[in-house]
């Protein structure tokens, strides 16, 4: 689980876009910084863009941090998964729709379509998240915010799909006893990994998901989707072992294992584009 409070980044007020009174449309430029060797936007990058406008349009309807911040609750996601057509490359523009889908006992659905800046529907996303207390960030009820909140959602879908429940490949005894095998990677939660709620921010899993995809060399496949499920928080100066395994048939699988609490803080699979 991985709580989200986003600044503001390039987006362009002026060709922000309300549908139907639930859906909202947001423009970023993609910089240089957010593309990799080939100036192909990141994958992670994609998913700070994604978050910012959720948070955006959370704001809109009185479920923003401006509001949470003042009752000690957050958002915290809990699966994400993006699928793509193609990435756009750097000096253009990508436009997020996103919109609520509503709520399911204590979980909320967030969906997303992307587009280029011609227009081309180029992706879709569908997110999972929960309201949580700030300190303790066990769950809240969703009508903890419903007197402050408009409740405006729309059942449409992205993904002809559910987000998935991913399992960690390997038990823990077995992670905790071959950290220095052949397919894994070591991550720390250093400085510029971590946000303001002193975690490592969710995108960067997405991120580390990637050095282990091409963990070869740089050209090994383009990334077009991918699947995460977030367990638990990163802290500041955490050892993480990223264990990673081809599934046949399917893509690229990767756990997060936290060395100290001997658990898997999170799964992703990556697909390329044979794989989907």
């Amino acid at each position: 689980m991985v709580d989200t409070n986003f600044g503001n980044r390039n987006a362009h007020p002026e060709e922000e876009i309300s549908l139907s009174g639930v859906h909202s449309v947001y423009t970023y430029d993609i910089n240089g910084t957010d593309t990799d060797y080939k100036d192909q936007i990141h994958m992670h990058a994609i998913l700070s863009m994604m978050q910012e406008a959720a948070s955006r349009n959370a704001s809109v309807y009185g479920w923003g941090a401006e509001v949470l911040d003042g009752l000690n609750i957050c958002w915290l996601l809990l699966r994400v998964s993006v699928r793509m057509e193609k990435r756009p490359s750097w000096l253009q523009k990508i436009r997020i729709e996103t919109w609520s889908r509503g709520a399911e006992r204590l979980y909320f659905n967030r969906d997303f379509n992307i587009y280029d800046e011609s227009g081309l529907k180029i992706g879709g996303a569908s997110s999972v998240w929960i309201l949580a207390d700030k300190t303790t960030h066990r769950p809240v009820r969703p009508d903890a915010i419903l007197q402050y909140a408009r409740q405006a959602s729309d059942p449409m879908r992205a993904l002809v799909f559910d987000t998935p429940k991913l399992k960690a490949l390997f038990e823990a005894d077995y992670m905790s006893e071959n950290t220095t095998g052949g397919n894994t990677i070591v991550k720390y939660a250093d400085f510029s990994e971590i946000d303001r709620n002193h975690h490592v921010n969710n995108t960067r899993y997405a991120a580390w998901s990637l050095d282990a995809a091409h963990n070869k060399s740089l050209d090994q496949g383009d990334i077009i989707g991918i699947d995460i499920n977030y367990n638990a928080e990163i802290h500041f100066g955490e050892k993480v072992i990223l264990f990673f395994e081809k599934e046949e048939g399917k893509g690229l699988h990767v756990d997060g294992f936290v060395t100290e609490r001997k658990s898997v803080a999170f799964s992703a699979v990556l697909y390329e584009r044979e794989t989907i």
